[in-house]
C-alpha cells in the first residue's frame, strides 16, 4: 500500500474522535445549561415562598396548631405547589422539623423531613442564610431536586427553610439529545468509514493502474532494444555457425564441440527472435511450440551434456536420478524444453558461486513427469520467493528477470507448473510438473 493511502485510516480515527469529543462536549454542555436553568427556577420560587412567610404565621405554625398562622401558611404552600406545577412545599424550622407540609394538611407534630438526610449540607447552608439547591435524590414517585431558602424576621435572622421539591424535567430531554447526537456520530463514523474505503481503494487501483503502465514502458522499452539487437545478433551468429560447419569437417571430436555450436548457435537464434516476439507481444512470446512436442528425458540429457564443461568451471558435482530412462513425451518442443532448464540450471549454478552440488532427479507422479533440479546454494529468503517469476524482477546485478517468468510460462504452455522452494543456508529445489502427451 502506498504511504500516503497508509495515512488515511489514522486520519479517519482523528476525525472520528473529534466527532465523538465534539458530540460528548455539545452533549454535557446542553445538559449542564438545562440543569443550571432548572435550578435558577427552583431556587427562585423557593426564595419568592420564604419571602411571603411572615414571622408571626411562622412562630404560630411552630405550635402545631391549627390556627390563623397555621392555615394561612399551609394555604400559601398548597397555592405555591398548584400554580408552580412542583411536587410539594414545605417549611421547616431550625432542626428541620416539618412546621407545614403542602401535601399533609394535618400538623406533623414534630417530624423530622427527609432533607435533613437526604440534602443536609444544603439544608445546613440554607440555616446558615445561603440559599441552595439539592443534586438528584429518588422521591416517592421518582428523582426529585430541592430548592431550600431561608425564612427570616425582621431582624434578619433564619427562623427556618421554605423547601420546595419537584421532579426535574430536562433529564429526558438531555437522554434523547444524547442519543439524536450519538446516532449523528455513528452515521458521520459510517460515512467516513466509507469515504476511506472509497479513497483506499481508488488509490490501490491507481497504484495497480501505474504498475501495469509501468510493465507496459519495460515490454516497449524491452521491444524497441530487442528489435535493435536482433539484427545485429543474427549477423554474428551466422558467422558463428558457418564457422563452426568448417570446423566440424577437421576431426570426430572437432565435429562433435562443433555440432554443438551449430545446434546452440541454432537455438539462441531461435530464441532471440522469441524474446522479440515476448516484447511486441505477438507470437508465442516464448510459449513454446506445444504442437510439435518433445521428449523431457532425452532434452534433459542434452541439456547436462551440454554444460558439462561449465559445471566443472565452477567446480560443481552433479548428481543424476534417472535421467536417461525411458522416453518421456510431453506437450512442449525440445528446445522449449531445454531452455526451461537452462533457466533453471543456471540459475542453481549462480546460487553456489564457491562450488556445491547440482542435483537433476526425474520420476513420474499421477500421469505427470517430474523434474527436481536442486543445488545446495545460499536459499532465498521467503520475502523474495514470493516475488520470483515476476517480470522483470531479479536479484542478480546483471539479471533481466526473465528467465523465471519464462521458464514458468513454458511449463504452463505445457498443461505443466514449475514449483519453487527454498530455505535460507540450505538451498532450493525447483520442481517441473508436465502432463505425459498422449498419442
Amino acid at each position: 500500500m502506498p504511504r500516503h493511502l497508509a495515512l488515511v485510516p489514522l486520519f479517519v480515527v482523528a476525525v472520528v474522535l473529534a466527532v465523538a469529543v465534539s458530540t460528548w462536549v455539545a452533549w454535557r454542555g446542553v445538559a449542564g445549561a438545562l440543569g443550571a436553568e432548572f435550578e435558577q427556577r427552583l431556587g427562585r420560587i423557593a426564595a419568592t415562598a420564604a419571602h411571603e412567610v411572615g414571622a408571626a404565621d411562622f412562630a404560630d405554625a411552630r405550635l402545631h396548631a391549627e390556627g390563623g398562622g397555621y392555615l394561612a401558611l399551609e394555604v400559601q404552600l398548597v397555592t405555591l405547589r398548584t400554580s408552580t406545577g412542583v411536587a410539594n412545599a414545605a417549611l421547616l424550622d431550625s432542626a428541620g422539623v416539618v412546621v407545614v407540609d403542602a401535601r399533609d394538611s394535618e400538623p406533623s407534630e414534630g417530624r423530622v423531613s427527609p432533607l435533613a438526610t437526604r440534602a443536609a449540607r444544603e439544608l445546613r447552608r440554607a440555616l446558615a442564610g445561603t440559599p441552595s439547591v439539592t443534586g438528584t435524590y429518588a422521591g416517592p414517585e421518582g428523582p426529585l431536586r430541592a430548592g431550600l431558602a431561608p425564612v427570616r424576621d425582621a431582624a434578619g435572622r433564619v427562623l427556618g427553610v421554605v423547601a420546595v421539591e419537584a421532579a426535574p424535567a430536562y433529564p429526558p430531554v438531555v437522554a434523547r439529545l444524547g442519543r439524536t447526537l450519538t446516532l449523528i456520530a455513528l452515521v458521520t463514523a459510517l460515512a467516513l468509514l466509507l469515504l476511506a474505503v472509497v479513497v483506499v481503494r481508488a488509490g490501490r487501483a491507481a497504484a495497480q493502474l501505474e504498475r501495469r503502465l509501468s510493465r507496459a514502458e519495460n515490454l516497449a522499452a524491452m521491444g524497441r532494444l530487442t528489435a535493435t539487437l536482433a539484427h545485429e545478433i543474427k549477423n554474428p551468429l551466422a558467422v558463428i555457425r558457418g564457422s563452426a560447419q568448417r570446423l566440424g569437417r577437421l576431426e570426430p571430436e572437432a565435429e562433435r564441440m562443433a555440432g554443438f555450436v551449430v545446434e546452440e548457435t541454432d537455438r539462441l537464434s531461435r530464441t532471440v527472435a522469441r524474446y522479440l516476439d515476448f516484447a511486441r507481444g505477438t507470437g508465442a512470446g516464448g510459449a513454446g511450440r506445444v504442437e510439435e512436442g518433445g521428449d523431457a528425458r532425452a532434452a534433459l540429457a542434452a541439456t547436462l551434456d551440454l554444460l558439462e564443461g561449465e559445471l566443472r568451471a565452477r567446480r560443481v558435482t552433479l548428481r543424476r536420478g534417472d535421467a536417461a530412462g525411458d522416453a518421456a513425451p510431453v506437450r512442449l518442443d525440445n528446445e522449449s524444453l531445454k531452455q526451461l532448464y537452462l533457466n533453471l540450471i543456471l540459475n542453481a549454478l549462480d546460487a553456489m558461486p564457491r562450488g556445491g552440488t547440482l542435483t537433476v532427479e526425474t520420476g513420474e507422479r499421477a500421469g505427470h513427469l517430474e523434474i527436481v533440479i536442486a543445488d545446495d546454494g545460499e536459499g532465498i529468503p521467503a520475502e523474495t520467493l514470493r516475488q520470483l517469476g515476476r517480470p522483470f524482477f531479479t536479484t542478480k546485478a546483471t539479471g533481466s528477470g526473465l528467465g523465471l517468468f519464462l521458464a514458468r510460462r513454458l511449463a504452463r504452455a505445457a498443461g505443466g507448473e514449475l514449483r519453487i522452494r527454498s530455505e535460507v543456508g540450505r538451498g532450493t529445489t525447483c520442481t517441473v510438473r508436465l502432463p505425459r502427451r498422449r498419442g
